[in-house]
């Protein structure tokens, strides 16, 4: 029974290994999530259903997140040593040739307001590169626009929230109203409530490379603050467009989303497993979409 019992649990630990190397490592669980927030867009604006943006999307996705994760391997040691060694393997470079392929296949069969679009993405690209060098405490150092003080999480936030909402309307040929304007928002702070709250989880490996966070200038307390305030902000002019009858995101759906997020908000700190992080948190920016669907 026992032998029976430790073999099972040597096949779960293999299943969730295998898992974390072909989803969570190679970020293709959390670009899934972003792409799926360009579905939630369509169906809020009732924008006609395409799936090229959300693959666009997709790809666009796996690019910068793997591409920063390869160059912190040289720059910024990542604190999970499996993490660390999956990207210095050949098979990420691989993975950043086939999205850079479909990348600019789904570009080049875009229409021209798209391709527009898309060169917001230059920013995500450059995001973690070594840019500029300053000469600080009696060393030269290379700066990358992450480590503009406080800039890390916003412009991963204000990134991703502009290509799920700009893509789709380029797409369906639409310009941006108060109702985008405000699903926009809701994106911003569902988004950067993600993006701030994860670097929590990097506030040591931050500090010392003196990339200056949101939690490293004001620390843990002041952030949860901030954010719980931002996402009480966000429902209260929710509720102001719900009540002007705005093609906004539905109380269905944003309620449940914002809940969970200042649920998660409260409880995690820079002792939370990464995986939690990972799998949990970053699975959160899915439920819009599901809920999108499963009201549709």
């Amino acid at each position: 029974m026992n032998l029976s019992f430790w073999r099972d649990r040597c096949h779960r630990q293999v299943l969730y290994d295998t898992f974390l190397r072909l989803f969570i490592y190679s970020n293709i669980w959390v670009s899934a999530a972003i792409a799926s927030l360009v579905f939630f867009v369509q169906q809020t604006l009732a924008l006609a259903w395409q799936i090229s943006p959300i693959l666009l999307i997709f790809v666009a996705a796996l690019i910068p997140y793997n591409l920063d994760r390869v160059i912190d391997t040289q720059v910024q040691k990542i604190p999970d040593q499996k993490a660390q060694a999956f990207f210095r393997h050949s098979g990420v470079t691989l993975l950043l040739g086939f999205a850079a392929i479909g990348l600019s296949w789904l570009i080049y069969q875009a229409p021209v307001t798209v391709r527009w679009v898309c060169l917001g993405g230059l920013i995500p690209l450059v995001y973690g590169i070594p840019l500029w060098p300053i000469y600080r405490h009696s060393q030269w150092r290379w700066y990358r626009l992450k480590d503009i003080p406080g800039a890390k999480a916003w412009i991963v936030a204000a990134t991703i929230t502009y290509a799920v909402v700009a893509v789709p309307l380029a797409y369906a040929k639409q310009g941006l109203d108060l109702a985008g304007g405000l699903t926009s928002l809701f994106l911003l702070i569902f988004v950067g409530s993600n993006s701030h709250i994860f670097d929590i989880r990097d506030i040591e490996s931050d500090r010392q490379q003196g990339v200056y966070t949101m939690p490293v200038l004001w620390g843990v307390s002041n952030t949860r603050w901030f954010w719980l305030a931002a996402n009480l902000l966000l429902i209260a002019l929710l509720a102001w467009g719900w009540q002007e009858n705005l093609q906004i995101p539905a109380p269905a759906i944003a309620l449940p989303s914002l809940i969970l997020t200042l649920s998660y908000i409260s409880q995690v700190d820079a002792n939370t497993h990464r995986d939690t992080y990972n799998i949990w948190i970053d699975g959160v920016l899915w439920l819009p979409a599901l809920l999108s669907l499963a009201l549709a």
